[in-house]
């Protein structure tokens, strides 16, 4: 049996690696930096033996025509992010082996477990893998199995499948035959517009970024499942189902409460926020 030795939710704004780098910052920035250094030590000191990454596609090579809802990759390698990503935010690349017999025992216990994943062998990864592989993990030097969802392309799944999902995944990886230490992170992100009348704020609509992060602070998952319905995450900016991300990531959490939570609202471009469980919170043996 595998163990699940951490779970972690941070953002992947392709805007974040530039803004820390820049000189004289803004403190929002600095503290935000400070938190994501912060979680790349907690991951770190729980010595696991590959990660397990959730994020989704931004059109990038899965699109409106054909979208799943949630995808293992199984190819030999991962590397990203893509060429257009790298020229537009001089994002830094990543590259890692996949655990293949990992993907494979998630691919093989998913119907087990309600879940009828896609698969693809043939796919690179994009800036909300790169982006937080990159401060959580920057030495490349474990292998990871990453896991596509669908945030984008209507209709996506609602806020209870991806909580149950999660709590699927958890369940995956208790019944994988290893003895293998697992990380998990969780790429997603709060309340934001790109291309709309929001764009370019702080967070296109504070209120549900701190209520959200309240309710994950508190555990209630009933309350973030009912309030995170598609009209209202619409409504909070237009990409914003990727908060869905976290939800998810509770459910692998069985919706305790986290041990570190926390985020900042820097004066540019999107909120960031962070959060993780661990034996802590009573939520990993």
């Amino acid at each position: 049996m595998a163990e699940l030795v951490e779970i972690m939710g941070i953002t992947h704004s392709p805007n974040f690696p530039g803004q820390i780098a820049q000189p004289g910052a803004e403190p929002a920035i600095v503290e935000a930096a400070e938190d994501y250094e912060m979680m790349r030590k907690r991951m770190a000191g729980f010595r696991p033996d590959l990660l397990i990454v959730i994020a989704s596609d931004h059109l990038n090579q899965f699109f409106m025509d054909n979208m799943p809802a949630f995808l293992v990759g199984k190819a030999p390698r991962a590397e990203g992010p893509f060429p257009h990503e790298v020229r537009t935010f001089g994002i830094a690349p990543y590259r890692a082996d996949i655990d293949i017999d990992v993907a494979k025992g998630l691919l093989q216990l998913g119907p087990k477990m309600g879940v009828d994943f896609a698969f693809s062998d043939e796919f690179r990864i994009d800036h909300a893998f790169t982006v937080p592989l990159n401060f959580i993990r920057p030495e490349m030097d474990l292998p990871i199995v990453p896991i596509f969802t669908n945030v984008m392309a209507p209709p996506i799944p609602p806020a209870r499948r991806f909580y149950d999902v999660g709590k699927a995944i958890r369940r995956m990886i208790d019944e994988l035959p290893s003895n293998k230490r697992v990380g998990v992170i969780s790429s997603g992100h709060l309340a934001i517009e790109i291309g709309g009348p929001k764009e370019g704020r702080s967070s296109s609509d504070p209120q549900f970024d701190r209520r959200m992060m309240d309710l994950i602070a508190e555990g209630d998952v009933e309350t973030i499942i009912e309030e995170s319905t598609w009209e209202r995450v619409m409504a909070a900016g237009n990409v914003t189902p990727g908060f869905l991300n976290f939800v998810l990531l509770m459910g692998l959490a069985d919706g305790k409460v986290p041990s570190a939570s926390g985020v900042r609202f820097p004066k540019s471009k999107g909120s960031v926020p962070y959060m993780a469980w661990d034996g802590e919170a009573g939520v990993l043996p």
